[in-house]
């Protein structure tokens, strides 16, 4: 008996290979949408809830693919893509769900393009939150659907009428929303702060993530490090940001249904000097946190295809890590074990030991010495998830 093979499995060789912890994204949105990001969310907003949910099972699974065996999610899918991947009827990656951001009226991911009503029913990844109850409201809306996590956007994101240098939350409502995650037990906070302002209310509020966190000072760096809050910084996306957005007002087209917009600020354009400016903030912020031995977890904020590529979005993000200072070995723990903490799935994921999950990357070559190894899925021989084969020469093996 000691020698016996349950009928249905079988035995692969793995003899030689190198094994590593699965990857984690730390920061992506599974949310079913296709569009080039040109008109806004119209494209997105205007197809059925089905077929964007039915999408979001691709997505996770492309991610599988790329060797991403955990993911946190900011969309309405995360939250019953984890039941259906949790269930083993098909392969997936584990989805710790934050459920739809909360976002201010009017603020970023609130949708001016459309009828208020019809945003508040169809957004995505978004929840319209105003006001200290409406914020506790939400959070226990969301808690109710099984988020394992809760998102609030505190600044704006350059979207119809919010810039990021905007402040949309009060430090009461930011107060309460962790007041209200946390008496949950476990239940983490992350925050999108792309201001120096914000980053230092969303701490004092008590956020466990910052999200982007651009503007990062001294001693905001210390403070964070000093408390274990996690950085999550999109370094990828915010250090390219003006070669992959279109810029309102010069060579972006014009919207379907038009946009509001605020007219002070009409027909002016970002100059070269302004968007060189944005970049070196964004670089100088991440050295600032590596300096200060802030943690950093790998996160794409990949939102759909095609302006993002799942799975592409996040190899390109850890290879960014790499060109602007971290080592091989700081990057990969970044995407495994710090991301695991991001994630609150340290004690389950991250890291390959006794008693936690056997979520597993197998590689002909080892990846630390070769980080082409990693960031080429095609290099990836097998991915296993909960000690079960998932991906096989980058097929779905199940």
């Amino acid at each position: 008996m000691a020698n016996y093979v349950p009928s249905a499995s079988r035995e692969v060789d793995m003899s030689g290979y190198y094994a590593m912890p699965g990857l984690i994204d730390a920061h992506i949105h599974l949310a079913g949408g296709r569009g080039c990001g040109l008109w806004g969310d119209t494209e997105i907003l205007c197809e059925p809830k089905e077929v964007r949910a039915m999408r979001s099972v691709y997505e996770a699974q492309k991610m599988l693919k790329h060797g991403f065996t955990t993911l946190r999610d900011i969309s309405w899918n995360g939250l019953y893509l984890k039941r259906i991947f949790h269930d083993k009827v098909m392969p997936g990656p584990k989805v710790i769900a934050c459920g739809p951001g909360l976002a201010r009226s009017g603020g970023h991911c609130d949708s001016p393009q459309l009828p208020l009503e019809f945003v508040k029913k169809n957004h995505f990844w978004a929840i319209l939150s105003d006001g200290r109850e409406e914020c506790i409201k939400n959070v226990r809306r969301v808690l109710r659907e099984g988020a394992d996590q809760i998102k609030f956007w505190a600044t704006g994101g350059n979207w119809g009428t919010d810039r990021i240098t905007d402040t949309h939350y009060s430090q009461e409502e930011m107060n309460a929303i962790c007041e209200e995650a946390h008496r949950i037990a476990g239940t983490m906070v992350c925050a999108h702060c792309e201001t120096e302002e914000t980053i230092r209310m969303a701490l004092k509020a008590g956020v466990d993530t910052i999200e982007h966190g651009e503007e990062l000072n001294e001693k905001l760096a210390e403070e964070m490090s000093q408390k274990g809050v996690i950085l999550v910084p999109t370094l990828y996306l915010l250090a390219n940001w003006y070669d992959f957005v279109k810029t309102p007002g010069s060579d972006a087209p014009k919207l379907i249904r038009p946009d509001a917009f605020l007219y002070r600020e009409a027909d002016t354009l970002l100059t070269d000097q302004e968007k060189s400016r944005y970049h070196k903030q964004v670089i100088d912020s991440f050295h600032l946190a590596l300096k200060k031995g802030v943690k950093i977890a790998l996160g794409s904020d990949t939102v759909y295809e095609p302006a993002c590529e799942y799975g592409e979005q996040s190899m390109q993000e850890l290879k960014e890590l790499i060109k602007q200072g971290m080592s091989i070995d700081q990057a990969i723990k970044s995407a495994t074990e710090i991301a695991a903490q991001a994630c609150g799935m340290a004690h389950r994921v991250g890291t390959i030991e006794p008693g936690k999950a056997a979520d597993l990357l197998l590689f002909k070559e080892n990846p630390v010495e070769n980080i082409k190894m990693l960031t080429d899925k095609d290099n990836i021989e097998y991915v296993i998830v909960d000690g079960k084969l998932a991906v096989e020469h980058g097929k779905l093996a199940w």
